[in-house]
């Protein structure tokens, strides 16, 4: 694993983790985690898992972005609006672009939650996607939310008019038991890439939550179930 470090726009620098694929390979994965979410190196979330399902075939990139370094979950986040989120996703994936691989690799990218709500609002990141993959994402904000960047979430349009000029393969995952993002709104993101997609699909997942954990055994099912459809588009 190789890890890059670029400058923050909120608190400190953005990290980008890259696991090279252990054979020849010209496809990337860009994994966005939820709200707050980071990836650790040497833990043992979905995302951990992801990396050794995929690496054989795929490279995977991460991104963590600047927080307040004393600080964990949303206290890190104080004071940092989407916008700067949405911005270091954006100046993260260009690095990559420029610093680590050429032009002539393709891009996927999985998008899980607030992850994929960014990839909206990053429509330069979008739009080089050969496919898109979210997981239980939404557009819209709720006006009584106090929560970092949730609070300074743009209007749900604003997010949508990124899909109209995405044409390859769209798919996403919703977890039946998602008690998180309400469904239409996972919904709506979906209805609009139909409109423009070459491909789409919708997968409902039964007894599934927002993070694709049984909803009574607990047991994850995120990394089996995104690879699995990731190999069979990608």
């Amino acid at each position: 694993m190789e890890t890059y470090k670029i400058h923050g726009l909120f608190s400190g620098n953005v990290k980008v983790y890259h696991y090279p694929s252990t054979s020849p390979s010209k496809k990337v994965l860009l994994v966005l985690k939820g709200i707050y979410g980071e990836h650790v190196p040497d833990g043992n979330s979905w995302d951990n898992a992801l990396v050794k399902l995929l690496q054989n075939d795929y490279h995977l990139i991460f991104v963590r972005t600047s927080r307040l370094n004393d600080k964990v979950d949303r206290e890190a986040f104080v004071g940092k609006t989407f916008e700067q989120e949405c911005t270091e996703v954006a100046n993260a994936f260009e690095y990559c672009r420029k610093n680590i691989f050429s032009n002539d690799y393709e891009w996927t990218s999985i998008g899980v939650s607030l992850g994929g709500t960014i990839l909206l609002a990053v429509p330069e990141i979008l739009s080089q996607m050969k496919l898109v993959l979210m997981v239980g994402s939404g557009c819209g904000r709720n006006p009584e939310t106090t929560k970092p960047l949730l609070s300074t979430l743009p209007e749900t349009e604003q997010l949508l008019q990124s899909l109209d000029t995405y044409h390859d393969t769209f798919i996403f995952l919703y977890g039946e038991a998602d008690t998180v993002v309400p469904a239409d709104s996972q919904r709506m993101i979906y209805d609009r890439a139909v409109n423009y997609s070459t491909k789409h699909e919708w997968i409902s997942l039964p007894n599934l939550d927002h993070g694709l954990k049984d909803a009574i055994t607990r047991q994850s099912h995120m990394a089996e179930t995104v690879s699995r459809y990731v190999r069979n588009n990608f």
